[in-house]
């Protein structure tokens, strides 16, 4: 085991304990230069010191091992790829935290409810293109985005024009704490062929209350209870699941404040 270092001093070396560079070298992510065949004792050489300190500052920054595999695998175009979508992940994870504290900073200031405008309206039925499917809560971004894709797609493929904005319906019956069951899509000027996931769907027509929900989406809640409780002093019941409209969505502005949902629940 001559020039090697054994695993406690490569351990210091490279500021990662031993338990886990027994564990790495298990994965084969960081196997030692020798073995000693009686007693079992791992023995490093110098050359994987660098790879070990990619390994250290990389779980730091929390990205999963088999990442971290092919981060050390030496393509550079891979490397890269990994890297640019792990600080994007990181990116998400803090804007969600920063989101988180205004929250909070928001409720300890005991700030006062949004108020919101409620009417009644009629509603003719509307053809649609949509998709309908289960989501994760947390993935809603890439189902909505991946659907609405879908939408224009065929429909645009189809040569049908659009009669308004986006829309979403919750189909809260059949979904639970965990997922969702969502249907995405555009109000168009008439039918289209279903294609693949796109459905020919139809928004119903009826009675509706409806109110408009200004800022993140993420802050909509209030407004569903405003409708909520506005439907049951009004003596009216629901008869649907309530579905948003997107009016002014991301694509259309950068700033959160100006974002604005309609909040259309059928009542009769």
């Amino acid at each position: 085991m001559r020039n090697l270092l054994p695993i406690g001093r490569f351990s210091e070396v490279c500021r990662l304990s031993i338990p886990a560079l027994r564990h790495y070298d298990e994965l084969g992510l960081l196997p030692p230069a020798a073995v000693d065949p009686d007693t079992g004792y791992r023995y490093y050489s110098m050359a994987p010191a660098v790879d070990a300190d990619r390994i250290r500052t990389l779980r730091l920054l929390e990205m999963p091992l088999p990442e971290i595999r092919a981060v050390l695998s030496g393509d550079p175009t891979r490397t890269k790829a990994l890297l640019e979508a792990h600080r994007q992940r990181l990116t998400e994870q803090a804007d969600r935290q920063r989101y988180a504290v205004t929250l909070l900073d928001a409720m300890l200031r005991e700030e006062p409810p949004m108020t919101y405008e409620i009417h009644l309206r009629e509603t003719k039925p509307q053809p649609a293109a949509s998709v309908r499917g289960r989501s994760a809560w947390a993935d809603l971004g890439p189902f909505i985005q991946g659907a609405l894709m879908e939408v224009f797609k065929v429909a645009g493929g189809q040569g049908a024009r659009f009669a308004g904005p986006a829309y979403g319906i919750y189909h809260s019956a059949h979904a639970s704490e965990a997922e969702v069951d969502l249907e995405i899509g555009m109000p168009v000027d008439e039918p289209i062929e279903p294609d693949g996931r796109v459905i020919a769907a139809t928004i119903p027509g009826g009675l509706v209350a409806a109110t408009v929900h200004a800022g993140r989406y993420e802050d909509v809640g209030p407004a569903y209870q405003a409708l909520g409780e506005w439907v049951q002093e009004h003596g009216h019941e629901t008869a649907g699941p309530p579905r948003e409209a997107y009016i002014v969505g991301p694509d259309q502005v950068q700033e959160p404040g100006a974002l604005r949902t309609e909040i259309v629940w059928p009542v009769r």
